[in-house]
């Protein structure tokens, strides 16, 4: 396995692995952005995946029952997996898990803060 550092034509530095990241992410939208997926289907509102209430954001059993019945849906599921290469979302619910449930398994890219000198 190459783990070597190239530059791309904007400059930007990639290792091998961000190339495999970014194909992966490109396969599980291809997968994930289907009728198939509860979300994705005509006359879905948005709302339930996104709650206006903030309250429900957090709140564990409105994600699960949000994507009930979804093939994508669950920890091992290609939804969550595909919120792993994304930076952390604190309001939606993804694959059926809440944010509270991700930020508990670390799932989501996270930046650190940079500290003034």
């Amino acid at each position: 396995m190459s783990s070597h550092i190239v530059a791309s034509r904007r400059r930007a530095v990639t290792s091998d692995a961000d190339r495999r990241a970014a194909a992966r992410l490109h396969e599980l939208d291809t997968l994930l952005l289907t009728s198939a997926a509860l979300c994705r289907r005509p006359g879905a509102d948005p709302d339930v995946w996104y709650p206006i209430d903030e309250s429900l954001a957090d709140n564990e059993e409105y994600g699960r029952k949000a994507c009930a019945g979804c093939p994508f849906a669950g920890l091992g599921g290609p939804c969550v997996e595909r919120a792993s290469y994304l930076p952390y979302d604190n309001y939606a619910v993804i694959g059926g898990t809440g944010p509270r449930k991700r930020r508990f398994l670390g799932v989501g890219t996270y930046e650190a803060a940079e500290v003034a000198a």
